[in-house]
């Protein structure tokens, strides 16, 4: 162990450790003189160097996120949350509902109705109902149902549709249980 105590380095071999020396020092103090805090911005990141696995939890706040950046397509499902309900905007004007009705017996006459002109059978189990305005945007809805009462009939159906040329007339087809088309007595309702 003396023996290795006693052994002096080598000129060369103390010129090549202080080189060495220099030369880690040189590089540990550029880099520490390179990176200052506050001194790595967008410039110096290359694009998608930053993910989000790379960043802290927590870490980015809404007081570090500039104003109008973020979009809502940009956010999670759970992290859109609804605001508050704003003020109720002004009452519309009411709405006009009109309703028109009619019951027409099996052979095509009107039985009784509510702005209904006239009814008419176009052939067997196929019947046009006229009212006194144009119903061309309403909603038509028939139903078998026996003229002297209001309670609609089970057995068989019927279907309104549009007749072209009379924006006045909703078309009425009844049908049997089989479902051919059958001369029925029907209620018909149309609502504007």
């Amino acid at each position: 162990m003396r023996a290795l105590l006693s052994l002096r380095p080598s000129p060369a071999l103390v010129v090549a450790l202080l080189a060495l020396l220099v030369a880690l020092g040189d590089t540990s103090w550029a880099t520490l003189q390179q990176i200052r805090p506050n001194s790595v911005g967008t410039q110096q990141l290359r694009a998608g160097a930053v993910t989000a696995p790379k960043i802290k939890t927590g870490a980015v706040t809404t007081n570090k996120i500039r104003n109008r950046t973020i979009r809502l397509a940009d956010l999670a499902p759970g992290a859109r949350r609804p605001g508050p309900p704003g003020p109720a905007g002004p009452a519309g004007p009411a709405g006009v509902v009109t309703r028109h009705w009619a019951i027409v017996n099996g052979s095509g006459s009107l039985a009784r109705g509510v702005n209904a002109t006239s009814a008419g059978r176009l052939g067997p189990g196929q019947y046009e109902v006229i009212f006194n305005q144009d119903v061309q945007n309403c909603t038509w809805h028939a139903t078998i149902g026996d003229p002297t009462n209001l309670a609609a009939g089970n057995a068989g159906f019927a279907n309104t549709g549009r007749r072209p040329g009379n924006v006045a007339g909703v078309r009425v087809n009844t049908r049997n249980a089989a479902g051919g088309l059958a001369d029925r007595n029907f209620h018909v309702l149309v609502i504007c």
